[in-house]
Parts: structure tokens; C-alpha cells; sequence
């Protein structure tokens, strides 16, 4: 006979238990045990990746419940079937949502009959309608955790979830850690080890497999079958596509193919959910973008306008998206204005019932410097010791794996508890610290929810007590609403174009060969476009020098580490085509017109099912397996490849190389599907700053007032005013002449005192000078420190006044208004000279982020220019350059030497940049480098976090 233990707990006990699920399904295994009930409190959190680790391992899964409050103190409630662990699922859920009461196992409506439950020693008694055992009847032995040392760290977590900041490194929980299978089996009578095997095997495991649970689409009425009703839609929805043209054979025979493939895989219902959403968002008018991930690949979903590319114009196969050869659940992502996502979840909740929705939960985990300040923090840390164990974590990413906390550095050596403060970080790194909401995730379920997962309340919104990958294993489809900023902005510029321009821009039919658009890209103005602002993407869109939006979607899928490679290969092959070179020729259709070099995954497809006679769902078997790198998979489709090559009259030397071929790059291949749609989106928004910059850069700028969009407006002769109060709102507006800075730009200015003088000039019209703003705001919550505020951001220029005169008399002006009209009449402002330039760029800078009168460069402008220095919007990676600027702030910091160096914020103008100073310079130059001063520099740039950083050789002082 054997022991099972009755309750263990994983790492999803929520600070208090800090096994990992891998760990304990280990050392199960390990000590020689067949089965163990994972029993954790109240919450069903990882029993599903319990339940598939230990599968994995060999172990028996069996999941239980440990129940907290109970009317019978504390239980552990088994699930002895299937249907039991359904029982239990309502149950955690109930619990999850009536946290504060008492669960009575005698009166409260819940389904015991497939549970088991096993009652402390001292509650006496039977349940009503329920199996129950005492722990003595079956060998219950406590086992708080696995590892004997673990009782450290479980205190330690008890502190973290406490907020308790006197840790002593000290174990002070009591508790029992898992030991050998013939520990307890050995310790056991006879008779109670008997019921112990007993017990475990009177649970059944029934538990489904491999099923799905899709949602069910409300047909409407007179509508009986959802493949019927989806078939009617495609069908209008294609004939709308080609409006009053024929609908080619092709395309009938494509949309055809599709649907038999949606409704063999049973899955009619979910494309009617996603058209649904869809359908709504676009009759709310909600901005959605052209579609993303591999559904861009299907006609259907092009037909319903869940997409907005046409896959037949692109080479995109739907066999990308579904496979009847590679079975998964489809995953059709939607991307959504983040400020109306909620309209979307409120309507899936009214229409598919609360009770059959839930958005998905996540686990927030300890990251690495989480885990560091976490347990520096409970040892009671001064804030200085935090910041050098902060500091020692942003030297690099392995800081904590690769620390020894018997041979700690320099850096962190020396502070108190540094050690043990270490080991405990590296203990509790990477497990759960709190439930949280998944950013885009949303199920929707056939039944109630509840019958497949447990469900959670987070301030107030239901949530799944399982993280996306456990929804998914269950069979549960996953829908993600995924916030897209660019599409807010794109919904705020169309709204902006209306009111200008009285007219609708409709983006779906802006046409993608656009001369203006592609000289944009060309020329590299692509600060605010989605995907293309970074100075890699620059880079590739240089070198590429983008003629096509063919060019635009290979550079969107060339640019990221590893395929941006190959970005001067399709440059020279396209320069050059002469220079390409094939390995066969009926390679020519799918590689040429990316200049021979691989950059999808569907070209990957195409090889194999033009050169290896592939059907293309066997095509995408083969991507799929190289893709992945499974050393088993790729061996077997290493020899279809090379099997199908033969047949189809190749040689077997050459078929290997290009299979090699395909092997180097497929590893970097890219979804063509999706980056044809995001650079779809990106080229919209292109056209939108080509055709309508105005409306354009002022929407830009209510989401970011970055520097390089402020010199962008300068270069687009847009006139940037101050938050002048006759012409302002709360943001950024423009007119036809001019985009004005909001009023909530303004740092320091009464957020109510903003509202108070926009509700005045609406109601009563512009203020005609000084003196009638005060006398209107008398009685508002004008101070004179708003009046400061206003006057260094220039809201007050229009009233005649140097900005030092409304400064100076902001308390008098305050005073008069108090008293009345009669006084303010008589007021006489004392006249002062305007402030210095340079501390009137550096008000408007404190005030609003921003100078907008210039820069104190602008003397030496015509000098700079006559010279050739290079101004910082000219910047190009690794080159030389001399540059005349003003440096903004300086960081001093030490190299891995212990010398001091420094990195300095500097401007001129046209933009914003930073200087590398290292120690040997900084020696020499640290009495120059000071806030606000002109200096003239030698330097090379080069590329440091996507932004271009100069490393300095020289630096002179210059103006006065």
C-alpha cells in the first residue's frame, strides 16, 4: 500500500506558499509518490497547471479546496469526479465574491454530493448530504511546503502580504515540509493507510479531453443554423466588397474553400462572435484598425469587414490562419480605441449574459528587482540601501540569477542583511505576488461560465481565476480587445477633419500607392506614424528608399533584431535586381518581388508547396515545425521536403540546399499577414499627417508633447501659440492658422481656475484686456500664483504686458480683484523690462514642458549653418559631427571603474539629443559641462536604446 498526501499547496496560494508548481510535481516525484490532492486556500488559482504538470510527470493529479471559514472550521473539499471538481468550481467562486462570509455546509444551497470533505479532528458530526472523513480516519499528515528550508522564505511572504517591515531572516512560521513516500506510509496503522489508498481510488478521473467549449451566437429570429446564417453574411458582405462588379470565379472558389474549412472545424458560431463585435464597434463608430495576426489571411473575414485587406491582392493563405493539419483554436484579435473598449465589453456582457462572460485574470509575479526591493524593504532597508540594490539590479538582466550571496560585489556587499536579502530575492523571483485584470482577454462560454472556470471579482469586474493559457487549455476561446492608442488618434484627427472641413475621411479607401504618403516614408518623416518613428525603422526605410507600399510592409517585418540582417540585402537587390540570384527558377514568382531574400512566413509555404508539392496545409506543417526548432518535427519534415523535392522532378543536392536556405531564414520569417495590416494602419496614418497636419500634430500632441514633435510642427510651418486664454481649451486645438498649447499643459495652474476661465470666455465671449479678465473672474479661485503660472506660459502676452510687469504685480492684481471693480479701475501696474530671454525660455520650459519663444541657440543660427555643424534633427547614426548646443541637465555616474562620467541632455532647437561624457573627457571637461550653457562639440553618434546618443571627443564653451 501507498500514501497520498491529502493537501499540498503550489506557489498559486498566494503569498503563502513558495513552491513552484514545477517544484512540487519534482519533488513528488522524487519522494516516490503516485497521486497528491492539491488543496489550496479557497482559491482554485493553478490547479489546472497542476493538474497538467503532474500528468506530464506521471503523478496523479487529484484537486481539492481548502476552505477557510467554514461553519465546521476549516475543510478540505475533494473533487471525486469530474462533476465534483465542477461543484468545487461554483464553490471558490462563491467564496471569491463573499469573501467576508461564512460558507454553512448545512444550509447554504450548494451541491455536495461529487465532493468529499475531510473535517478537522475536532468537529464531531456528519453533514447533511455529504461524504466526509475525519483526518485521522484517512493519514492526514500537514504538509506546508517541499523544501525543508522553505518555512524562511513562507515568513518572509507572510511579511511581503503583511506589509510588515521587521523581517529578521528568521523562520517564524512552524510547519512541516514534504517528506518520503515510506515516511508516512511507514507511520501509518495498518487500517487508516488502507482508507488513505481507499479514498484515492474511489475518485474517479472522468475529466474531459480535448474538448472545446466555443461560444454560441444568438441567431436572430428566423435564422435556425449558424453556418447557414454565416454563409448569407460572406455572401453579402463580398458582394458589397466588389459593389457592382462580378465577383471573380476565384474568389467565389477561395470564400468557398474557406467555409468548408470553418464549418468542418465546427466553428460557424465563433466567426459570427467576432463579426458581431465587430459589426457593433462599426455601427457605434468606434475606430478600428485593418485587422492583425494571421485572420488578415481570410477571405471570410473580409467578406464580414472583420478585416479590411484583401488576401487574394496580397499572396495571404488562410491556411496561416486555420488548418484543419494543425489543430488549435482560432484567435482572431481585435484592436480598439483604448477610451471605448469599455462600450464593447458592456455590450458582449448585455447580449451574451454576465453569467457566460468574464474578462481574463493574470497573475502579477515577482520580477526581478520586485523581488529585490521586496525582501530589501521587510529587513527593514533605509531608502539609501534601496536605491544601491536598485542599482546593482539595472547593471543587467542576470543580476540576481548570477549573484552570490556569499560573494556579494562591492556595490551592495556592505549594507545590512545583503545576503540573506539576495537569497531570499532569488527564492521568491518569478512567483505570483497578486491577481490582477488581463489587459485585452475576454472569454465567452456556451453554458455557464462557472461550469468551466472559476471566476474572481476584482473591484467589481469578473475575472477568471485562471491566467489565458489555463482558459485556453480548458477548451475556452479567448477573444483579446487589444488597446491601440494610434486608433484613439486616428477616431480624434477624423473628428478634428470633420469640424474643419465639414466631410467624413473614410481610410479604408485611401489608396495605398499614394505619391505624397510614399515620399513621406522616403524622406523619412515618420515621427507619430505607428510602427516607423523609431531610428531603426529610419534606418531601413533609408536604405530600402521606399518607392511601393510593398517596400513599407518588408520594412515593417525586416526591422527587428535578427531579420534587419537581410534589410541590405532586399536594398541591393532592389537598387539592383540584376544581382539577385535564385537557386531555381521556379523560386522566381514567390522571391523576386522581395528581391530574393525570405521574409515571410507564407513565402516559406510557397517554396514548399511550388518546389516539394506541397498542399499548402501541409505547407503550413512545415513552416511551423522549422519555425519552432523541434529537432523530431523538423527531422520529419527534412524528409517530406526532400521526398516531395524528387517527386517533383528535382535533384536531392539541390533540394537540401534549399532547404538549408529555407532553414536559415525561416527562423527570422515574419507573418505577412500582419505586417501587411499594421503597415496598412500605419500607411492611414501617414496619409492623415501628409493631407491634414493641422489636425494631425495637434491631436499628435495631446497624447505626447515630445520634443521631436514640437520641432516636427516648426518644420511644417505650423504656428505653435501659448496657451493664450482667449483662444485655448484644455488641450491642444488648432484653427486654420495656428495649433494653440492647452491650459492643462500649464504645471502649476489650478486645474479648477482652468475650467472656471474656459466656462467664463464660452458664456460671456474673449476678454478684452487685463482688467476685464479680472473683474469676470472675481469671485473664481484665481490666485495670484495662477497669474504667475499663466504669465511664464505666455497666456497673458496678448494684454500688452511684459511678462516680468504681470509677475511682478500678481498680488496687487489678486487684491484689487477681491475688492471690486471700482479698485481695479484705478490699479496701476509698475512697469518692469521683460525678462532675459534665457529665463523666459526657461519659465515657459518649468510651465510647460517646453520653451515655445525660441532657443537660446537661435543667435548663433546663421553662424551654425555658414559652418555646416550638424543640427541635432540632421542626426544621422555613426557618423562625425560637430554640433553647437545647450545643454538642458547633466547625470553623473560611475563606470565599472569607479570613475565618474557623465550623460548630458542637450538642444538646439531643431530638436533633442544626449552626450555620452565617459571618464577620461570628464576629467577635462566637467567644469564646462553646466545647465544652460552654449557649447560647441566633436563627437560621433551612435545607436543607444533606439535613440541616437553622441559620444563626446570635444567640447568648447561658447556666446556669453
Amino acid at each position: 500500500m501507498s500514501y497520498t498526501p491529502l493537501q499540498v499547496f503550489s506557489e498559486y496560494d498566494l503569498l503563502k506558499n513558495p513552491d513552484s508548481t514545477e517544484d512540487l510535481v519534482l519533488m513528488l516525484k522524487k519522494r516516490s509518490f503516485k497521486a497528491a490532492i492539491l488543496a489550496n486556500h479557497d482559491y482554485l488559482y493553478g490547479a489546472e497547471k497542476f493538474r497538467q504538470t503532474a500528468i506530464s510527470a506521471g503523478i496523479r493529479p487529484i484537486i481539492g479546496l481548502t476552505i477557510s471559514n467554514t461553519n465546521h472550521g476549516e475543510i478540505i473539499a475533494v473533487a471525486k469526479n469530474y462533476a465534483g471538481y465542477q461543484h468545487l468550481m461554483i464553490i471558490s467562486s462563491w467564496l471569491a465574491f463573499n469573501q467576508d462570509k461564512q460558507l454553512d455546509l448545512d444550509t447554504d444551497n450548494f451541491d455536495f454530493s461529487q465532493l468529499a470533505l475531510i473535517l478537522q479532528d475536532n468537529q464531531e458530526g456528519k453533514v447533511q448530504r455529504v461524504t466526509t472523513f475525519s483526518r485521522k480516519e484517512l493519514g492526514y499528515f500537514p504538509i506546508d511546503w517541499v523544501k525543508e528550508n522553505d518555512s524562511v522564505v513562507a515568513s518572509a511572504l507572510r511579511h511581503i502580504d503583511e506589509n510588515r517591515l521587521d523581517f529578521t531572516g528568521q523562520p517564524e512560521l512552524s510547519g512541516s515540509y514534504l517528506k518520503d513516500e515510506d515516511f508516512y506510509s511507514s507511520a501509518l496503522p495498518t487500517e487508516i493507510l488502507a482508507n488513505n489508498e481507499h479514498f484515492i481510488e474511489s475518485i474517479s478521473d472522468d475529466w474531459p479531453t480535448s474538448q472545446r467549449h466555443l461560444p454560441i451566437y444568438p441567431l436572430p429570429e428566423k435564422e435556425e443554423n449558424p453556418e447557414l446564417y454565416l454563409k448569407k453574411l460572406v455572401k453579402l458582405g463580398l458582394k458589397n466588397r466588389f459593389r457592382k462588379s462580378e465577383i471573380p470565379v476565384f474568389y467565389q472558389k477561395r470564400i468557398d474553400f474557406e467555409l468548408g474549412i470553418i464549418f468542418q472545424l465546427d466553428l460557424a458560431d465563433y466567426f459570427l462572435v467576432v463579426w458581431d463585435i465587430i459589426n457593433f464597434a462599426r455601427h457605434q463608430n468606434i475606430q478600428l484598425g485593418a485587422g492583425r495576426g494571421s485572420a488578415v489571411g481570410s477571405l471570410v473575414a473580409y467578406a464580414l469587414y472583420i478585416t479590411t485587406i484583401d488576401p487574394l491582392e496580397y499572396d495571404l493563405y488562410f491556411e496561416r490562419f486555420l488548418n484543419p493539419k494543425r489543430v488549435q483554436l482560432p484567435d482572431i484579435d481585435i484592436d480598439v480605441p483604448g477610451n471605448r473598449r469599455q462600450e464593447i465589453v458592456e455590450y458582449l456582457q448585455e447580449k451574451y449574459s454576465i453569467d457566460h462572460f468574464s474578462q481574463i485574470g493574470t497573475f502579477d509575479t515577482f520580477k526581478r528587482r520586485l523581488a529585490v526591493r521586496d525582501s530589501a524593504r521587510i529587513f527593514t532597508s533605509s531608502e539609501g540601501s534601496l536605491k544601491r540594490f536598485s542599482s546593482f539590479m539595472a547593471q543587467n538582466n542576470d543580476a540576481l540569477e548570477n549573484a552570490d550571496p556569499d560573494n556579494l560585489p562591492d556595490a551592495i556587499s556592505d549594507l545590512p542583511h545583503a545576503a540573506q536579502i539576495i537569497k531570499l530575492a532569488q527564492s521568491i523571483s518569478g512567483l505570483p505576488r497578486h491577481v490582477g485584470i488581463h489587459a485585452a482577454g475576454i472569454v465567452l462560454s456556451p453554458e455557464k461560465l462557472v461550469r468551466y472556470v472559476p471566476l474572481n471579482k476584482i473591484s467589481d469586474v469578473t475575472v477568471t481565476q485562471f491566467d489565458k493559457d489555463d482558459v485556453e487549455a480548458i477548451g475556452l476561446v479567448k477573444f483579446d480587445l487589444l488597446r491601440l492608442t494610434n486608433l484613439d488618434m486616428i477616431a480624434d484627427i477624423r473628428n478634428l477633419i470633420k469640424q474643419h472641413f465639414q466631410k467624413e475621411i473614410n481610410l479604408d479607401k485611401v489608396p495605398l500607392d499614394d505619391e505624397k504618403v510614399l515620399t513621406l516614408f522616403r524622406n523619412l518623416q515618420t515621427n507619430g506614424i505607428f510602427q516607423f518613428e523609431s531610428e531603426s525603422a529610419k534606418s531601413a526605410l533609408k536604405q530600402v528608399s521606399v518607392t511601393s507600399f510593398a517596400d513599407i510592409v518588408a520594412v515593417n517585418a525586416l526591422n527587428r533584431p535578427g531579420p534587419s540582417e537581410n534589410i541590405p540585402n532586399y536594398a541591393k537587390g532592389k537598387a539592383d535586381p540584376t544581382k539577385i540570384k535564385l537557386i531555381d527558377n521556379s523560386l522566381q514568382q514567390i522571391l523576386l518581388p522581395t528581391y530574393g531574400v525570405i521574409i515571410y512566413q507564407e513565402q516559406v509555404m510557397q517554396i514548399a508547396q511550388v518546389y516539394a508539392g506541397f498542399t499548402l496545409g501541409e505547407a503550413d506543417v512545415f513552416r511551423a515545425a522549422i519555425g519552432h526548432k523541434n529537432e523530431e518535427k523538423l527531422l520529419a519534415q527534412h524528409d517530406a521536403f526532400i521526398r516531395g523535392s524528387i517527386e517533383n522532378g528535382h535533384e536531392t543536392a539541390q533540394a537540401e540546399e534549399i532547404f538549408s536556405y529555407i532553414e536559415r531564414f525561416a527562423n527570422y520569417g515574419f507573418n505577412k499577414s500582419h505586417a501587411v495590416a499594421y503597415s496598412k494602419l500605419a500607411f492611414e496614418i501617414a496619409y492623415l499627417k501628409a493631407y491634414f497636419p493641422m489636425e494631425f500634430f495637434s491631436v499628435l500632441l495631446n497624447y505626447d508633447s515630445k520634443a521631436v514633435y514640437l520641432q516636427d510642427v516648426k518644420n511644417a510651418g505650423i504656428k505653435l501659440l501659448g496657451p493664450d486664454i482667449n483662444h485655448a481649451e484644455q488641450a491642444f486645438i488648432s484653427d486654420d492658422k495656428a495649433i494653440y498649447i492647452g491650459l492643462n499643459k500649464v504645471k502649476g495652474l489650478n486645474r479648477q481656475v482652468a475650467d472656471e476661465i474656459l466656462q467664463e470666455r464660452h458664456a460671456n465671449g474673449l476678454f478684452s484686456s487685463l482688467i476685464d479678465f479680472l473683474k469676470r473672474m472675481a469671485g473664481s479661485r484665481l490666485a495670484d500664483s495662477d497669474i504667475v503660472q499663466l504669465a511664464y506660459a505666455g497666456a497673458l502676452d496678448h494684454f500688452g504686458y511684459t511678462r516680468q510687469e504681470l509677475v511682478n504685480n500678481a498680488s496687487s492684481m489678486i487684491t484689487a480683484m477681491q475688492f471690486g471693480g471700482s479698485l481695479l479701475n484705478e490699479t496701476k501696474m509698475a512697469s518692469a523690462d521683460e525678462m532675459p530671454l534665457l529665463d523666459r525660455l526657461n519659465h515657459e520650459k518649468e510651465t510647460l514642458g517646453f520653451a515655445i519663444s525660441g532657443h537660446p541657440i537661435d543667435s548663433l543660427r546663421k553662424e551654425i549653418v555658414e559652418k555646416g555643424y550638424t543640427q541635432i534633427i540632421d542626426l544621422k547614426t555613426d557618423q562625425q559631427v560637430k554640433m553647437a548646443v545647450m545643454i538642458d541637465s547633466i547625470r553623473t555616474t560611475r563606470d565599472k571603474n569607479g570613475n565618474q562620467m557623465a550623460f548630458v541632455s542637450i538642444s538646439d532647437g531643431t530638436g533633442e539629443s544626449s552626450l555620452t561624457v565617459f571618464a577620461r573627457e570628464y576629467v577635462q571637461l566637467a567644469s564646462i559641462l553646466k545647465s544652460g550653457a552654449l557649447i560647441a562639440l566633436i563627437g560621433r553618434t551612435q545607436l543607444r536604446k533606439d535613440e541616437i546618443n553622441i559620444i563626446v571627443n570635444k567640447i568648447q564653451r561658447i556666446g556669453h
